[in-house]
């Protein structure tokens, strides 16, 4: 009997511990998913799956420099929508995001950072972008887009 309290209680105790709480579901509406396509302001809906599909690359690929949002190797630079916005060229579209995501550049466009930044140019020096499809890069881009709507903690400050 002592062996059933047991196991009774740790199964109630693991169920509480994998419920979701609905508080913290993400939730993609169209709006959620609408971002600014270009510079000229016309926007694009994302298909979830794309959005899932760059935050499992962005993860795997990404956050070892970039932990939500962040940036380890700069921390006056994130990849916050305001921060994006100062670079030059301004980052903060598809489309800007993905051509720097191919042909990356210094926050000012004035330096050529394809051997210092992973880039999907360079699979010689990055091969853990070799694979990555034309699809995956703008779905990573996308993904940066959308992260700071749905997380507070996107971008900011990194504090050591």
């Amino acid at each position: 009997m002592k062996r059933f309290f047991l196991v009774a209680i740790a199964t109630v105790f693991f169920f509480l511990q994998f419920q979701l709480n609905p508080a913290n579901a993400i939730v993609l509406t169209e709006d959620t998913l609408t971002i600014p396509l270009n510079e000229s302001g016309s926007k694009t809906v994302f298909k979830a799956e794309q959005y899932t599909n760059g935050n499992r690359l962005f993860i795997q690929e990404c956050t070892q420099c970039h932990l939500q949002g962040k940036t380890k190797t700069n921390n006056n630079v994130s990849l916050g929508l305001a921060d994006l916005g100062k670079a030059e060229p301004p980052r903060d579209n598809l489309l800007a995001l993905i051509d720097y995501l191919e042909n990356p550049t210094s926050y000012d466009g004035e330096d050529d950072y394809k051997e210092l930044h992973p880039n999907v140019s360079r699979p010689d020096i990055y091969p853990e972008l070799r694979n990555w499809t034309k699809q995956d890069v703008e779905d990573v881009a996308g993904y940066m887009l959308i992260a700071p709507r749905l997380d507070q903690r996107w971008g900011g400050t990194i504090y050591f």
